[in-house]
């Protein structure tokens, strides 16, 4: 810890954050409702990087400079309970503002 901060940080919604994809991979043996998995780690406009699966996309699509936009997907259902969490898709044409 650097200057005895902890926790010095303020909080930025990034449910409306673009990012470029800095790096990806593609996990064919993790089980998924859509194989494969494609996972990138991006970083987003204004600062910020995440790790995150990317959805909406084929894996040959997805390169470095691919530019994301996030969104919130059904992860898993167990006995009617769905799990929703953040992944991010490629941005379409015009999709970016």
């Amino acid at each position: 810890m650097v200057g005895g901060a902890l926790d010095d940080m303020e909080p930025i919604a990034m449910a409306d954050g673009n990012g470029t994809v800095v790096t990806s991979t593609v996990d064919r043996l993790a089980y998924s409702p859509s194989p494969p998995i494609v996972f990138a780690i991006v970083d987003f406009d204004g600062g910020g990087r995440y790790p995150v699966e990317l959805t909406d996309t084929e894996a040959s699509e997805v390169r470095t400079g691919t530019r994301v936009e996030m969104t919130f997907r059904r992860l898993f259902s167990a006995d009617g309970i769905h799990d929703y969490f953040w992944k991010a898709r490629p941005v379409r044409l015009g999709g970016e503002g």
